[in-house]
């Protein structure tokens, strides 16, 4: 049973959000390689650390805006040479990173000082990277992919409760906490194996998340379409959860504009007919932890926000982010010693940062239709 708590509420007498402007980080700034990604990460010590998409670079920032390099390139590595990086995390000591590269099965690599080698492949769609003090954790999605037919498969996983999160242990990924199921309309009779009327675009924009790893071995997920933030302990159980507007995907027409966006993102112009015609609302778009304070960069009808969930107070607030403009793709946020780091996901893009003491003496807001829920104990 779960114990719901309405936290936050808007009224007249509450007034708009304040806006804060983060700071321009000094440092290299160009715009590198436009089809690679970068990202942010931070160590147990609060070391701000930047890898490289293409060729697996990885530069520490230090509070002084320096820029020193951590990691040379790898440029004789076919695999790192790609730019096809989709997401990369990096172990609480700071020694090494999980990559993760698209393909017909995404691909899973450990960036270990300068030896990279493969991991475990997993029959399910990657959704999301974390690690732990107890090693790599990865969220998917209920689905899987690769080989056979493609209903069936969907079938199987709709039929069955899935797994979310897994953690690889022994060279295997083993399951912390199983989701719900799919719950679109099967067609024909179960003994069958049927198509699911599902899409894989769908199950995606229904069920991706972003993840981040706490203190004592506990994850933070949140839901990329919907406002929704669960916290999981180390063990996979669930400890409580923060929804906002009933956490539900809210759903748009494409325009032409957003066409043209995707076509430009891949590079080609993309069959229509094959893509869904609507798109979700975009929501939390980056998500970093920070003691016992969890936070958020989300879209806002006023333009991007920095939202901050305290465990221990129970409150959600928000600030909106001035001077940052709303480019496609998720934010990479780090949590520093010195403040919060942030910046898009093409490389050579401008990296910011709020420093604590800033953020502190920040006039927060609490966030409207914020609701908490935690397990009973039983």
């Amino acid at each position: 049973m779960l114990v719901t708590t309405a936290v936050s509420g808007r009224t007249a007498d509450n007034p708009p959000f304040a806006r804060v402007l983060p700071e321009r980080v000094s440092g290299d700034a160009r715009q590198e390689n436009w089809n690679a990604l970068q990202f942010l990460q931070a160590d147990a010590k609060g070391r701000v650390f930047l890898l490289h998409g293409d060729n697996l670079a990885v530069d520490q920032l230090l509070p002084s805006g320096k820029v020193v390099v951590w990691r040379a390139p790898r440029h004789n590595d076919e695999a790192a040479a790609t730019g096809m990086v989709s997401d990369a995390v990096m172990s609480p000591d700071g020694s090494s990173w999980v990559l993760l590269t698209p393909s017909e099965s995404d691909h899973l690599t450990l960036l270990d000082g300068d030896d990279l080698r493969d991991l475990p492949a997993t029959q399910w769609w990657v959704s999301a990277l974390a690690y732990t003090g107890d090693g790599p954790v990865i969220a998917v999605l209920p689905a899987t992919v690769g080989g056979g037919d493609a209903g069936a498969s969907l079938y199987e996983a709709a039929r069955d409760k899935p797994p979310f999160l897994l953690l690889l242990h022994d060279q295997a990924w083993q399951t912390l906490a199983e989701q719900e199921p799919l719950k679109e309309p099967i067609e024909g009779n179960r003994d069958l194996r049927p198509k699911v009327t599902i899409s894989p675009q769908k199950i995606k924009a229904e069920r991706e998340t972003r993840l981040a790893a706490g203190r004592k071995g506990t994850l933070w997920v949140a839901q990329q379409n919907a406002y929704v933030l669960r916290r999981y302990s180390g063990s996979g159980a669930l400890e409580e959860s923060v929804a906002v507007g009933g956490g539900q995907v809210q759903w748009k027409d494409r325009t032409d504009e957003d066409w043209k966006i995707l076509d430009k993102a891949s590079g080609v112009t993309l069959d229509r007919s094959r893509l869904l015609k609507t798109h979700p609302v975009r929501v939390v778009r980056g998500l970093t932890v920070q003691d016992s304070r969890v936070y958020l960069v989300v879209e806002t009808p006023e333009g991007l926000a920095l939202d901050r969930w305290d465990t221990d107070s129970q409150v959600l607030e928000r600030l909106l982010l001035g001077d940052v403009a709303p480019l496609p793709g998720r934010i990479s946020l780090a949590a520093g010693r010195d403040g919060l780091y942030m910046a898009s996901r093409g490389l050579g893009e401008p990296i910011w940062r709020l420093d604590w003491q800033r953020l502190e003496g920040a006039k927060w807001k609490p966030v409207p239709e914020a609701v908490a829920e935690r397990p009973r104990k039983k």
